[in-house]
């Protein structure tokens, strides 16, 4: 372990050491600086595709446990934390599971973005996140149960920066970020709990969405009060995205 930290410093090392002979325009034709271009250029191509992923992470279209009337959820990764996306998603159970009929939740999802409180612009930010929806859960094995469901989501941002606030990178330059992005998903998924005397469930989900045919999926492990996991966006500026939320029980 200690001999991978040390040759990971080296790295590092090396990379800042090389970048601070580099002029902008010789940055922009090593692998690195050209792999930030294309990053760019994808994100100026679609940015409300993006921030409609980073709004997904924080959503949690899991059953609620069936020990349990509802839970209340709270992004940390990536949503607070870079990007002071406070948010909120919470979730009851209208009915148990009985012979035929499957559990019923209701879910519904809401998030504000700080950091927009602060933009200086000539016109006001706006900023929309919420999702709602109902999921469908029925027993497989003690152990496994199948469910699926329906979910709206929205985000949406206009914000016009001012000139000394602009974002800027070599000829790149972002003086205002508007966009929609809703959609209507069907999803379905398993929860699998090996100890039913146990929190610790392994959540795997996917999800379809009809207007802009988007594909989602989500592995997660759901603890106590931490979920940890993975959603993939095949066709996202960043496919894989980990996350990190806190939960309550009631």
């Amino acid at each position: 372990m200690k001999r991978k930290i040390k040759l990971l410093s080296v790295f590092l090392f090396l990379i800042s050491y090389q970048l601070n002979f580099l002029t902008a325009s010789e940055f922009q034709n090593t692998a690195l600086g050209k792999e930030l271009i294309n990053l760019g250029l994808k994100f100026l191509d679609n940015p409300g595709d993006f921030f409609f992923n980073i709004h997904a992470n924080s959503e949690d279209f899991s059953p609620v446990p069936a020990d349990g009337n509802g839970t209340i959820r709270f992004n940390l990764f990536p949503a607070l934390f870079p990007f002071t996306w406070v948010n909120l998603t919470g979730k009851a159970k209208l009915f148990n599971e009985q012979e035929v009929l499957p559990q019923i939740d209701l879910v519904g999802q809401y998030g504000d973005m700080l950091a927009l409180r602060f933009v200086s612009g000539d016109v006001e930010p706006t900023f929309s996140d919420y999702s709602v929806g109902a999921v469908f859960t029925k027993s497989v094995t003690d152990e496994t149960k199948l469910y699926g469901g329906v979910k709206y989501s929205n985000v949406s941002m206009n914000v016009k920066f001012s000139s000394a606030s602009a974002i800027e990178f070599g000829e790149f330059r972002v003086s205002e970020l508007n966009f929609k992005v809703a959609d209507t998903f069907i999803f379905t998924g398993l929860v699998h709990q090996k100890d039913i005397n146990k929190p610790s469930r392994l959540i795997v989900q996917m999800g379809y969405g009809f207007k802009y045919r988007k594909i989602t999926s989500r592995i997660m492990v759901s603890k106590k009060h931490l979920d940890m996991g993975l959603d993939i966006y095949p066709e996202g500026l960043f496919v894989i995205h980990p996350f990190v939320a806190y939960r309550w029980h009631f």
